[in-house]
């Protein structure tokens, strides 16, 4: 499995990133902001799940998932969001009624969260 991991804190990508290192056959790209993530995904499109954070400097993960839909290869991808928005939010409601529209994301988890909340997300996402 190939993930992308979309953030623009370090200290989450590294967690992520060395908990995702411990599964057998993964494979895991580190993009440091929403640009750095489009220019990846420009290059290539072979991701099984990209783990995105919703709110960035610059490009946002709103910004990123409304390219994605825009492109016939990217919006196939599945987007796992990261937000530090309260899940039960109604500001995050409203916005995932938006994502709703991009069909890219396809899961989401309220920052801080477990690592054993990950991978069930990550599982449940990539079956």
């Amino acid at each position: 499995m190939k993930i992308l991991i979309i953030d623009d804190e370090a200290p989450t990508v590294t967690t992520i990133q060395a908990f995702l290192s411990t599964r057998e056959k993964t494979q895991i790209d580190v993009a440091y902001g929403g640009q750095e993530g489009l220019d990846k995904l420009a290059i290539t499109h072979d991701y099984d799940l990209i783990i995105l954070d919703f709110m960035m400097s610059g490009i946002s993960g709103m910004d990123v998932c409304k390219a994605m839909a825009k492109d016939a290869n990217l919006k196939k991808i599945p987007v796992l969001l990261i937000s530090a928005l309260p899940v039960v939010s109604p500001a995050l409601h409203e916005l995932l009624e938006e994502f709703e529209q991009t069909n890219v994301v396809k899961g989401v988890l309220e920052k801080p969260f477990a690592m054993i909340d990950l991978q069930k997300e990550i599982d449940q996402i990539v079956k």
